[in-house]
């Protein structure tokens, strides 16, 4: 997709000139030299450095009297190290980009603009790149995970009860102690979320995991929001064990939905900017809202959000880190 923006590049009249340093497009306008520079990891700063000292005396040479030099870093999605962040208060004209969202992080002490560039590479995601597919949905123009997690609930909620299996198939994947441990049925762990109580039960879940799913999956990536979910609600569903041995059983997504509300606690707190018109105040308030409902309200599984917030939480920081460590 990058090969799509160096396109953009030529049509503002920047042009490949310089080979010795990759990824370098210029711009020549009278006495200034515009120099772009695309990349699609972290550069090290001192290496970053060298290369904008190396291209400076490079066109003063050639008698340019002012260089402007941008970097770009281009990722798939807005899950920007935390290296990568530190560095843009660093160094100045580092911008990052994530193609998926279509959107230019500029960090504090970056500039808002630099010959046009951000507006352009924002407005050529959203119409550029999108018109391209004859407009058809783009991969990650839509959270397709969410949907279809939606979706399956809403399935296997209505459908039991129309051919009147409902009390049967609530019976049959229900998470109780007794059947998770004690017989080793653990597909309980899973099938427990996907079933619930009433359509006031589904339609409150559902509602929050459309609007978590809409902000985290674009930030996360469809496979990581994927892990997450999953993850921090099996993990939930441990919680809930080891608390109510002897009780009845629980049902619900909510335990799955805490873990994306911790991983929105996580990202905000941590990941600053990663996440538009997200605050980690406004965050810390709805999880403390979340939480002070459950523990009013009567049937319900406090256990298994807490759980879910806890792994939801640290699965967030744990592939960040593992990532970082691959790069």
């Amino acid at each position: 997709m990058i090969r799509q923006y160096e396109q953009l590049l030529n049509e503002k009249g920047y042009i490949r000139e310089l080979e010795s340093v990759s990824g370098t497009y210029t711009k020549k306008r009278d006495d200034e030299c515009y120099v772009v520079m695309l990349s699609e990891a972290m550069i090290p700063s001192e290496v970053l450095m060298n290369y904008r000292n190396q291209i400076e005396r490079h066109y003063l040479l050639l008698g340019f009297k002012r260089v402007y030099q941008l970097c770009i870093v281009m990722q798939e999605n807005a899950m920007f190290s935390q290296a990568l962040i530190e560095q843009t208060a660093q160094l100045s004209n580092l911008w990052l980009f994530a193609m998926d969202q279509g959107r230019m992080y500029q960090f504090e002490h970056q500039p808002l603009e630099f010959d046009g560039l951000c507006s352009a590479f924002e407005q050529f995601s959203r119409s550029g790149v999108r018109s391209s597919t004859k407009h058809r949905a783009v991969s990650g123009s839509l959270p397709w995970v969410t949907i279809i997690l939606v979706v399956m609930n809403v399935i296997l909620y209505f459908g039991p009860l129309v051919i009147g299996e409902y009390d049967h198939v609530i019976e049959m994947g229900k998470n109780q102690f007794q059947c998770v441990v004690m017989k080793g049925q653990i597909y309980r762990l899973i099938t427990s979320m996907f079933l619930h109580g009433s359509v006031s039960h589904l339609w409150n879940n559902m509602l929050v995991l459309c609007i978590l799913g809409y902000y985290l999956e674009p930030a996360l990536g469809k496979l990581k929001f994927s892990l997450i979910y999953f993850i921090s609600g099996i993990g939930a569903g441990i919680f809930s064990l080891v608390t109510h041995m002897n009780g009845v059983g629980s049902i619900g997504a909510s335990g799955a939905i805490f873990g994306l509300t911790g991983a929105i606690l996580a990202m905000s707190i941590f990941y600053k900017g990663k996440i538009p018109g997200i605050s980690t105040g406004r965050v810390i308030c709805m999880c403390m809202a979340s939480l002070y409902g459950g523990f009013a309200a009567v049937n319900v599984d406090n256990a298994a959000h807490i759980g879910g917030l806890i792994f939801g939480f640290l699965l967030v920081i744990i592939t960040n880190n593992i990532r970082k460590k691959c790069t």
